[in-house]
């Protein structure tokens, strides 16, 4: 009930809901700084054919591997956007890229990147997806998974991806919204200078990841949380039953990844 009532406040304030999501991150980062293995925060992806795991962090893993298997990052310099815990930007070393850049709205989350990664080729930025503070043409390839349902302005932030783009760059993303209004969400992005190279529908996917990590949440949300707030933390996890994972299921909302090439 909390996590939905969260959530409808943040769709009927959508200038205030970049603010509202940071105060969130804000409070999670600083209650559970000391848990260095709590790396991601996104549902996962799950291929039907793999052997079933309940690995939390291989299953968020894969979100990004889905993605960066999409084009080459060798030599590349890469952002990622709403990076989080900064797993994402840790696993993207696995493609040799030229230089990583983490960025994330929420002051306490990049000061947990800060301390839990010291590896010297990532640098971690506090900002604003809608004002991203960097010059024009710094990036080849630009990351965005499982956040700019967060931000308040989206078409904002994808002139900002634009911008930030090198000539021919790449924006990979992955997100999830509302399956009625997804079929704007192209034209938005060749709107903003960004055209949709490819899209896929991974809704099965990532209900795939919420049924195999499910031990796994119960299990933390009982050792992490007070008893009070166990269902409403379940629900902004996707555990099974939750009110975003039955929307997923019952086709309401889509999950969706995207290549998309700066025009």
């Amino acid at each position: 009930m909390l996590s939905n009532l969260f959530r409808k406040i943040v769709d009927l304030t959508p200038k205030l809901s970049l603010h509202i999501w940071k105060l969130f991150y804000e409070i999670t980062a600083r209650l559970y700084k000391k848990q260095i293995d709590w790396k991601f925060m996104n549902y996962g992806f799950a291929e039907p054919q793999n052997p079933p795991t309940n690995d939390y962090g291989a299953l968020c893993g894969n979100l990004y591997h889905h993605l960066f298997n999409k084009t080459d990052i060798t030599g590349k310099r890469v952002l990622e956007i709403g990076c989080g815990r900064g797993g994402g930007c840790e696993l993207v070393l696995q493609y040799n890229p030229k230089a990583v850049t983490g960025l994330d709205y929420s002051e306490n989350v990049i000061k947990f990147c800060k301390q839990a990664y010291k590896q010297g080729d990532i640098t971690f930025v506090t900002g604003n997806a809608e004002n991203l503070p960097f010059a024009d043409e710094s990036f080849d390839i630009i990351v965005n998974a499982e956040s700019s349902h967060c931000y308040g302005n989206r078409e904002l932030f994808f002139k900002e991806v634009a911008r930030t783009l090198k000539p021919g760059g790449y924006f990979l993303y992955a997100d999830f919204m509302g399956s009625i209004h997804y079929p704007k969400r192209p034209l938005q992005l060749t709107h903003c200078g960004l055209k949709v190279i490819t899209q896929q529908d991974i809704t099965a996917n990532v209900l795939l990841s919420m049924d195999q990590s499910v031990t796994y949440k119960d299990a933390l949300i009982k050792k992490v949380a007070l008893k009070p707030l166990r269902k409403a933390i379940g629900d902004f996890a996707g555990v099974p039953g939750s009110d975003i994972y039955n929307k997923f299921k019952n086709g309401h909302t889509i999950y969706f990844s995207m290549l998309c090439q700066k025009a």
